[in-house]
């Protein structure tokens, strides 16, 4: 019996899984819920774990449209994910109170953590993960080597980021090995393929647009995800340019924390040193002064969502005129866009938010590229796209 390829939700953005199985063994790819915007469109992926009989589920990210939906796996059923990944999710769980998840995700002999370069062996499926850039931090491909198939799963990718220069290498390196072995199929996400005309600007060049805007505004309200640590890492290094810290509630600072714990080893760059948990009036040791009074002397970059219990923030700080950065897709504030939030647009256009983001995935040409590379002998399957049929538009093989 061959190795067998099954894609649930292959046609849609969010909630995509994929099953790989030989006659001897089988592992789970992602399990996530769909994206907002997507009711009524895309189906919910719908796994009968007991006739399934998956021996493990791999996450490619902490996303929730790749993770969000783990507690419904039988728990007989290993999980590996990143160990960054694990932690990020748990500061989730807590913050929510969802003592149930928090349960599996501390419990360490179902939640099996994954290690760049390590492989793991469930039975006769081997799977080697390697780090991509990504919106989410600590974010995977993997290479999956069964008895007569070598498939790349590229998970969400980009090369823009500020891990991104090394996308190509590791393709290169470690899983063509400059051409002496062969992948046979390429499941590669195509996100942006979706969005042609959508301008993608490098995590540097947001990083500079950041510093240009704070030359002239040092009061600074942030709508972005907590997740999202180079998109955070710019706009906290175009602060600290100008002596400005990074501030956010306690489930923000928890999140910066893990980043500064894990990515912050590998490099200073993501070690957040002046990121601060919101207390305004704690009277801060040996300065005399409060935290505000501190934030108002320095200036700050508050990290916020934008809902109505943020207004409270941006009215204590009225008297500066604040600014109001959008750094989410834009997206969820455009009307008529399916996945539009009329309360965030609200909230953005009240404030007059200034829209300064860049995508967590590939564009096109960058797709394309990664094609190229991997040169897969038999097919590719692109999946986390709205339509398939896009990859021949843009003349790349498909199956």
């Amino acid at each position: 019996m061959g190795t067998k390829i099954k894609v649930i939700g292959q046609n849609q953005i969010g909630g995509c899984v994929v099953l790989i199985s030989t006659g001897q063994s089988k592992i789970c790819i992602d399990f996530g819920e769909n994206l907002p915007g997507q009711q009524g469109k895309a189906k919910r992926a719908k796994i009968n774990w007991n006739e399934e009989m998956v021996d493990a589920v791999f996450f490619t990210h902490y996303h929730g449209d790749h993770m969000g939906r783990f507690m419904e796996i039988p728990a007989h059923i290993p999980l590996y994910m990143g160990e960054a990944a694990r932690q990020v999710r748990v500061n989730i769980s807590r913050a929510l109170h969802r003592e149930d998840e928090l349960a599996v995700l501390l419990d360490r002999d179902r939640v099996r953590c994954l290690k760049a370069g390590y492989t793991v062996e469930m039975g006769d499926i081997r799977v080697t993960p390697y780090l991509v850039d990504h919106s989410a931090y600590d974010a995977y491909m993997f290479l999956i080597e069964t008895p007569d198939k070598r498939i790349l799963h590229t998970g969400d990718f980009r090369n823009h980021g500020y891990r991104g220069k090394a996308l190509f290498d590791v393709i290169d390196k470690y899983i063509v090995c400059y051409g002496r072995r062969p992948v046979d199929i390429l499941i590669t996400e195509g996100t942006m393929m979706s969005r042609m005309g959508e301008k993608v600007c490098s995590e540097a060049k947001l990083l500079g647009k950041a510093r240009e805007l704070f030359k002239d505004h040092r009061y600074v309200f942030l709508i972005c995800s907590s997740t999202n640590l180079d998109s955070l890492a710019s706009f906290y290094h175009a602060a600290a340019s100008y002596g400005m810290g990074m501030y956010g509630n306690s489930y923000v600072y928890s999140q910066l924390k893990t980043f500064r714990e894990t990515a912050g080893k590998a490099t200073p760059f993501y070690d957040f040193k002046y990121a601060y948990e919101a207390r305004f009036d704690f009277v801060l040791p040996g300065l005399g002064m409060t935290q505000e009074e501190f934030m108002r002397k320095k200036g700050f970059v508050a990290v916020i969502k934008g809902e109505p219990g943020y207004e409270k923030w941006i009215e204590r700080f009225g008297d500066l005129n604040p600014v109001v950065v959008y750094s989410m897709w834009e997206g969820y504030v455009e009307p008529g866009n399916e996945a539009f939030d009329k309360g965030l647009y609200d909230f953005v256009e009240k404030y007059h938010g200034i829209c300064m983001h860049t995508s967590g995935h590939a564009p096109a040409e960058v797709i394309g590229e990664v094609i190229r590379r991997v040169c897969p002998r038999e097919a590719v399957i692109p999946i986390h796209m709205e339509n398939g049929l896009l990859f021949d538009i843009a003349k790349f093989p498909a199956v």
